[in-house]
């Protein structure tokens, strides 16, 4: 996976992921989460699908998620289990290979907010 900070729009932080996948196994795309100190959820954290591919189909769930803070942060007592979060999933058309491309959108409960740009080779 690569990812790359592109120029934030107002009021957005913008990124760029690239992902491969093979034929149309499901692979994860992205995962969010904001959780407190005692590894519960904060409320203000969405992950929604603003454009979707052309040639596969993005599922968005409410999952749990491994977390990864630092260990200076009081949360990484929580890294090692999983927490109440979202994760988009992509699953390519059967007997599709080539590019595919989908835009995912992603707030906190800070009011920050991600437009994910995924550019998918499937292979």
């Amino acid at each position: 996976m690569t990812v790359n900070k592109v120029a934030p729009a107002a009021g957005f932080e913008k990124v760029s992921v690239s992902k491969a996948a093979i034929g149309s196994t499901p692979i994860i795309l992205w995962q969010n989460t904001a959780i407190n100190p005692d590894c519960t959820a904060m409320p203000g954290v969405t992950l929604s699908v603003l454009h979707p591919p052309e040639h596969g189909k993005v599922t968005v769930s409410d999952d749990g998620v491994y977390a990864a803070f630092p260990p200076a942060n009081p949360r990484s007592a929580c890294n090692s289990q999983k927490v109440p979060g979202h994760q988009a999933l992509y699953q390519a058309d059967a007997g599709y290979t080539g590019h595919d491309k989908l835009v995912l959108q992603g707030s906190s409960p800070a009011g920050r907010v991600r437009q994910i740009t995924v550019d998918v080779l499937v292979r």
